[in-house]
């Protein structure tokens, strides 16, 4: 009787894991057509290894080797000397604990773990202390690549505004974890991790005796090699995790016809993330629901979220905020879904994974939150940052900015509604202007009105279903929209307001733009 339920068991596993497959793929499927689904799964990923994976793989070898040079001259040493009286008063932790942060940082989050290994490290902890080293480390993970691989993308403000992100939910994840650990084990504040031996309290000296021409060529050549092995492991991530979730989250090729291209898909996230996207517009600063496939894809690997960060630049869809979010969140959650379990097995702590989860949880929501609203707090201060390639060029894209008429003065913009009235709801309030600057930001494009047919903003006074009144506030709010989004890339270009510059200045600034405002 046992081994039938068992077997029962063992199909109804089987069925239900067969049943799920088949939803999605054939939910996909349903949509693109089965042809164009699995051209478009095959070209993403292949697209995704060329483009992608040998570059971050690239970048993984270049870092690795300059941790490698660091470890080996001394500069870790110094770094960890530096940040040691940090650690008490920000994370309760010892000082030594800022040797696995810089580690993590130039590598990936097992690093802490080989550091734990050492008992002459370990017995530096208290035992919740020592627990807690696993969100520590995590939150540091990768952190170089991220940040050159953003300031490849042309940002370099805002990596360094995530890794102050990621900083604050550092310590956020590490004092909950503690929290976590003492109040399921209050013994644990007193015990300490490891206790030395006599013999192991005597600390060997290794002199060096190799020419620095040997150090400095080992050094790199070592470290390269282990740039390519951590380039070999995000391959799965990235070619399995982002493009299903670029499916998920893209549309269909730029006539709105599917024919098996990469990058398209059935929109299903932005749908999801779009009637929810005022909390993530607030918190994160996101405008548009798309975007949430970063810390999505965060959660099993970080490597696999850089992949899609390109094809978000590439659709016009990202900015300086949303860089500066995806450095925090990227950085803090780092894949820790998928080395957590590991990572408080090997340090034999495998019972308190889902505390460690959860306080890593909210601390990457935490670093998220953080460095949205320092960018913020900077582009009051400071004005909006530049970028490396090109200004205003960068933000040039094809798609048109879309007024839709919907009835009784109303009109939308993207998933916003707005009416001629001053007495709008909470729903629909906010300013139009503001909204069409964003998408003139976003997409760089002209401003076109759906009524029956698409019309410029230069001809909407002649669209029929708007009274006059309306037709002219309509026109007002398009121009209002059309002056701030010149002052915004009037900042990128030149880092100052439209007002400072010169006429040859302002003159090369509205040559760059794709197109002029008329009434």
């Amino acid at each position: 009787m046992q081994n039938k339920e068992k077997g029962a068991k063992k199909y109804l596993g089987g069925i239900i894991c067969l049943v799920i497959v088949v939803g999605i793929f054939g939910g996909i499927g349903s949509v693109m057509g089965v042809p164009n689904m699995l051209n478009t799964i095959m070209k993403t990923a292949h697209d995704l290894l060329l483009n992608t994976v040998f570059y971050l793989m690239a970048i993984c070898v270049i870092t690795g080797a300059l941790g490698s040079i660091f470890v080996e001259f001394g500069v870790v040493s110094l770094l960890e000397r530096i940040l040691r009286p940090l650690m008490k008063p920000l994370f309760n932790l010892p000082g030594v604990a800022s040797l696995g942060a810089v580690m993590t940082f130039l590598s990936d989050n097992p690093a802490i773990i080989s550091l734990a290994k050492d008992k002459r490290f370990s017995s530096y902890f208290k035992k919740f202390q020592f627990i807690s080293l696993t969100n520590f480390g995590t939150a540091f993970g990768m952190g170089l690549l991220v940040i050159v691989f953003m300031i490849s993308q042309g940002y370099f403000v805002e990596p360094f505004i995530g890794l102050l992100g990621a900083f604050i939910g550092c310590i956020c994840s590490t004092r909950l974890m503690q929290r976590f650990i003492l109040k399921q084990h209050p013994e644990f504040k007193e015990e300490f991790a490891a206790v030395l031996s006599e013999e192991e309290m005597k600390e060997k000296e290794e002199v060096k005796e190799t020419s620095m021409f040997t150090r400095i060529l080992n050094s790199l050549l070592d470290g390269g090699k282990t740039g390519v092995d951590v380039g070999l492991s995000i391959i799965p991530g990235v070619l399995i995790i982002s493009t299903l979730v670029m499916i998920l989250t893209f549309g269909a090729g730029d006539n709105g016809v599917y024919d098996g291209a990469a990058y398209e898909g059935i929109e299903f996230l932005p749908l999801l993330f779009g009637k929810i996207n005022f909390l993530f517009d607030w918190l994160f600063g996101f405008e548009h629901p798309a975007l949430m496939a970063f810390p999505i894809t965060s959660l099993g690997a970080v490597g696999a979220a850089l992949s899609l960060v390109p094809e978000f630049s590439a659709q016009g869809i990202i900015n300086g905020n949303a860089i500066a979010v995806f450095t925090a969140i990227g950085m803090c959650w780092s894949g820790y879904l998928s080395t957590h379990t590991a990572m408080l097995d090997a340090l034999g702590y495998r019972k308190l994974t889902s505390k460690a989860i959860l306080a890593h949880t909210v601390g990457g929501l935490v670093a998220a939150i953080a460095a949205h609203w320092i960018f913020v707090l900077y582009t009051f201060a400071f004005g909006t940052p530049t970028t490396f390639e090109g200004g205003a060029d960068r933000y040039i894209t094809t798609s048109p900015v879309v007024i839709e008429y919907v009835g009784e003065n109303q009109v939308r913009v993207g998933d916003r509604v707005f009416t001629d009235d001053a007495d709008d709801t909470p729903e629909e309030e906010g300013s139009l202007a503001r909204v069409i600057e964003a998408e003139l930001l976003k997409n760089h494009d002209l401003v076109e009105v759906v009524d029956g047919e698409k019309i410029d903003a230069a001809s909407l006074i002649s669209a029929e279903k708007f009274s006059a009144e309306t037709r002219e506030s309509l026109i007002s709010e398009v121009e209002a929209g059309f002056e701030m989004y010149r002052e915004d890339i009037a900042l990128k270009m030149y880092n100052r307001p439209l007002s400072e510059l010169t006429p040859e200045e302002v003159a090369a600034l509205d040559e760059a733009l794709p197109f002029q405002f008329s009434r």
